[in-house]
């Protein structure tokens, strides 16, 4: 396929990772300004926005998948970085070592948690950092299976 497809593609998807995750926007900015609100408000009456005790978040929703709720968080923090980890080594030839693949998608994912933190669009949740982090590892095994099948079934001049 061609290179610029995927940057095309690569660029999108950030673009949508920024809109539904970081800042939560479903077409109603009011709704994204409520969020904002609310997170102010309760860190200046003391909560906390944060969460530093791994597996404390995922140990909650485990315990009752029924809560929709439950399932919504763990769903939701899982299948959106998948393709992360698909995308990042086919972009870049330099991130196609699992290594440098998950430290950059750590980097990106802890970002991400600090702009929600910060911005007051969210949490900064270790929990949320771990379910991410595996499914961008889920995203670069698929990555290299598609490479795999690429390798095996293109003409040689076309291997890249």
């Amino acid at each position: 396929m061609n290179k610029n497809y995927w940057k095309i593609t690569f660029v999108i998807y950030i673009l949508m990772v920024i809109n539904f995750v970081v800042v939560k926007f479903n077409g109603n900015i009011y709704h994204t300004i409520s969020t904002i609100q609310m997170n102010i408000m309760r860190r200046t009456e003391g909560g906390s926005n944060y969460n530093l005790v791994p597996f404390q978040t995922i140990e909650t929703y485990l315990s009752d998948l029924s809560i929709g709720v439950a399932f919504v968080n763990i769903v939701g923090n899982i299948i959106p970085f998948i393709p992360m980890g698909f995308l990042i080594p086919m972009v870049f030839r330099s991130q196609r070592k699992i290594i440098k693949t998950m430290f950059t998608c750590l980097l990106l994912i802890v970002s991400i948690e600090c702009i929600q933190f910060f911005a007051y669009l969210g949490s900064f949740d270790i929990d949320d950092i771990i379910l991410n982090t595996i499914s961008c590892f889920l995203g670069f095994l698929l990555f290299k299976v598609y490479k795999g099948f690429y390798k095996k079934n293109a003409p040689a001049w076309k291997v890249s």
